[in-house]
């Protein structure tokens, strides 16, 4: 079982024998079901058993563990009202009046989740959670960007493991299953890709960027590139090296692009919102300040040897 799509929980249970411990992927525990369907003498094992039981529970246990989570906010939020603390976030009635159709943000963004069959349970799994994430930072935002969903495939797994999170279908999102092509003008459209020799110097207002909504692992190096070509669409890449020094290779997850773009369309300059949206890990520092430590620890190391001999 996957356990990159999950995470620990403590449960409480009447049968301390039979313990619950991580949330199972739903793929993985469906694949064995629909095995059984498809095959007429096919018996489940009991592995496969175990994870459909699991999952059965999961789900119940999900909706209690959501419910408390929710009890635990409102408590906080009237201790922070009687200790006098101002809130830091957005109130429940702001975000519902912050919506992409009262939205000044002169730009769109489309996901393309056109790549269903081109990942593995495990990265399906991750795909989501990463298009979750582009949801809520989108929902807190000032000005939220449009967003849309597109290209996901009826009852393929992405929609299947969307569907785990209750109420989607209401999220400020458009979701669709027709391709980005079929909903806007082919020229205002620009798919970012990193293998791309044109650089996204402005966003352009009334403009559609695309994001691949692929987890790949760099298996499918220069696909979203080689879409864009055959399409005859115009393509970029984000301006990371000319903004930043990063350690490590530059393919960003598909909610560090969104958010880079998010934080230029709120008036960040493109510096900044790399270097406030990448993770610790990357070692992104600012052009100027990655020489400017390459110098000093030149001249240190030669004021070092000058004093040893």
């Amino acid at each position: 079982m996957s356990s990159d799509c999950v995470e620990e929980v403590e449960v409480i249970q009447e049968n301390p024998e039979q313990p619950l411990s991580k949330k199972p992927c739903l793929e993985e525990a469906q694949n064995g079901e629909e095995a059984a369907e498809d095959g007429k003498t096919e018996v489940l094992s009991k592995r496969k058993i175990k994870k459909l039981a699991k999952l059965e529970k999961w789900e119940v246990w999900k909706k209690i563990k959501r419910q408390r989570e929710r009890e635990k906010m409102k408590q906080r939020r009237q201790e922070a009202v009687k200790a006098g603390i101002e809130r830091t976030t957005p109130s429940r009635k702001a975000l519902k009046r912050n919506t992409i159709s009262q939205s000044s943000n002169p730009i769109s963004v489309v996901i393309d989740l056109d790549f269903d069959d081109l990942m593995i349970d495990k990265d399906v799994c991750k795909c989501v959670k990463q298009l979750l994430r582009i949801y809520t930072v989108n929902r807190r935002s000032q000005t939220p960007i449009p967003l849309y969903f597109t290209g996901l495939r009826k009852d393929g797994r992405i929609q299947k493991t969307l569907e785990r999170n209750d109420g989607y279908q209401n999220w400020d999102v458009k979701i669709s299953h027709e391709s980005f092509l079929d909903l806007f003008p082919k020229e205002k459209i620009i798919y970012l890709t990193s293998d791309s020799d044109n650089v996204l110097e402005a966003l352009e207002d009334d403009h559609v960027y695309i994001i691949g909504g692929l987890v790949d692992h760099n298996s499918q190096k220069g696909l979203c590139h080689r879409i864009a070509e055959e399409k005859g669409l115009r393509h970029a890449r984000l301006p990371l090296n000319e903004n930043v020094v990063i350690k490590t290779r530059t393919v960003l997850t598909i909610n560090h692009v969104f958010e880079i773009l998010l934080r230029v369309t709120e008036k960040s300059s493109w510096k900044d919102a790399i270097l406030s949206v990448l993770p610790m890990r990357k070692g992104a520092k600012a052009k100027g300040q990655e020489e400017d430590q390459q110098k000093e620890e030149e001249d240190s190391e030669e004021h070092s040897k000058a004093t040893t001999q």
